[in-house]
């Protein structure tokens, strides 16, 4: 019976503060950015970064706003310190076919710490086959 007890309020106690450290993982970092076709997501991610010290790990949401599906291609960015300096790709581009309403999540990747800036670089051709960008930053998320 003590041993049901144990196991119980053991069981119980795992609970409790296991939900409370995620609800502070998810809680320290949500950043959102809309426009008329996006919707961008920001967090922390949940998987750790391999170096802390050296790189913070992020997770991205993107989701698909308008009607129609979009053949879109996504690039991540980050400046440098240096304002003459070309801008560090974090992942490499690729192209998702996005149907209306439909959200991409890149769970995990890792930007150097103490950067103030990411660049979203979203682009698509339209039904008349001319292209668009749109290109969406967050600052100081750190």
């Amino acid at each position: 019976m003590n041993r049901k007890l144990l196991l119980t309020l053991l069981v119980l106690c795992l609970m409790i503060t296991g939900g409370s450290s995620i609800f502070a993982v998810t809680s320290v970092l949500l950043l959102k950015n809309k426009t008329p076709k996006w919707a961008v997501e920001l967090h922390k991610s949940k998987l750790p970064s391999p170096q802390p010290e050296k790189y913070k790990s992020y997770e991205l949401l993107v989701t698909n706003l308008s009607e129609e599906t979009i053949e879109v291609t996504f690039e991540l960015y980050r400046p440098v310190q240096e304002p003459l300096q070309e801008q560090i790709i974090l992942t490499d581009p690729f192209s998702y076919d996005m149907r209306p309403n439909e959200t991409v999540s890149f769970s995990q990747f890792f930007i150097k710490s103490g950067a103030k800036e990411l660049e979203v670089v979203l682009s698509w051709n339209d039904q008349n086959r001319r292209k668009h960008k749109q290109s969406i930053k967050f600052a100081n998320f750190e």
